[in-house]
């Protein structure tokens, strides 16, 4: 028999799965805005019928690319929209008219504290649907009463998350619900957030995230979150990243 050793971590895939996991539990928390939501309206104009402009983009979905020389390049497809509205007058609702879309794709160069270490063929995918905020799940998530009342949440989470992404890999359904037990002793675990500031619950969503993350990858919590613990995930569905700073 051959010698026994620790699990080896898959820490590229993990950090991957961290991402998912942290847009999904932002998008829990406080929802994502669809894409007609996003819109920046211009004035107004005309006399009878009222038309003003609208721009949007949103994030379809991200590949992260390994390059040579050890960069990594994340390949985002985006889509911007042009539409316009008209009203006759103040008390009327707003029509949508002639939405005019167009998917683009953009590389962007990851900072070297983002890269995730990923090997010269593996191409994971990250997805960014619109999703409308569920604060009570999150809330139930992270105070759960019981191992079956957290199981609950997860399945319900699921069933919320099944129903912006159709078609969702089962293994995210597995990460929710599969681990009940592990999950809910994880709270015990003393890297996990307990003060009420609001900073607090920003790290708790990081904590689920690595968790979650982990779980996918048959890790325990404890593991997973240590390993994560000097990482913050990128906003890789920021449309206009590199003027916020990222790059």
């Amino acid at each position: 028999m051959g010698l026994r050793g620790p699990k080896s971590v898959e820490l590229a895939m993990l950090k991957v799965h961290a991402v998912q996991w942290t847009y999904i539990l932002f998008g829990l928390r406080d929802g994502h805005p669809d894409l007609l939501e996003t819109i920046r309206w211009g004035p107004w104009h005309g006399k009878t019928k009222q038309v003003r402009g609208g721009t949007a983009k949103k994030v379809l979905f991200v590949r992260i690319i390994p390059r040579e020389g050890g960069r990594e390049t994340a390949a985002r497809l985006f889509q911007a929209v042009n539409v316009l509205a008209t009203r006759t007058g103040d008390d009327m609702p707003t029509q949508f008219e002639n939405p005019i879309c167009q998917t683009i794709e953009k590389d962007l160069t990851l900072p070297v504290k983002w890269r995730f270490g990923l090997g010269e063929y593996e191409r994971p995918t990250l997805f960014f649907p619109g999703l409308p905020s569920q604060p009570q799940l999150w809330r139930q998530l992270k105070r759960p009463e019981s191992i079956k009342q957290l199981q609950q949440t997860g399945e319900d989470i699921y069933a919320w998350l099944r129903a912006s992404v159709p078609g969702i890999p089962s293994q995210f359904r597995e990460a929710l619900c599969g681990s009940p037990a592990k999950l809910f002793k994880a709270r015990s675990l003393w890297n996990f957030p307990r003060t009420d500031r609001p900073s607090s619950d920003e790290k708790r969503i990081a904590f689920f995230a690595g968790s979650l993350a982990g779980l996918m990858l048959k890790l325990a919590p404890a593991t997973a979150t240590t390993k994560l613990a000097r990482w913050t995930p990128p906003k890789l569905w920021v449309p206009d990243l590199e003027k916020t700073g990222g790059v």
